[in-house]
């Protein structure tokens, strides 16, 4: 038993495993190398045309501030809060 594709309109649409004489009959493609569904065929070779997956890079976080700019947000909040009481 081999590998073959089921090809339509130059797709392969479907793999499956059969004998080769009943592969033959249905006009199913012998896959030698490597090949799957949604692959080409130019009636001679397979032909991987699928599309290739957008990588997304995950966004990137700006810097943390600074210690200085933390001490300066500090000495903000707590001035607010004195003039609070």
């Amino acid at each position: 038993m081999s590998s073959y594709a089921i090809i339509e309109n130059g797709k392969v649409v479907n793999t499956v495993v059969a004998e080769p004489d009943y592969a033959r009959q249905q006009g199913w493609v012998e896959i030698v190398d490597k090949a799957g569904i949604g692959w080409d065929y130019d009636g001679a070779h397979f032909i991987d045309n699928r599309p290739v997956p957008e990588v997304v890079a995950p966004p990137i976080a700006p810097p943390a501030p600074s210690r200085e700019a933390l001490l300066v947000q500090l000495r903000a909040l707590q001035q607010q809060i004195e003039a609070l009481t």
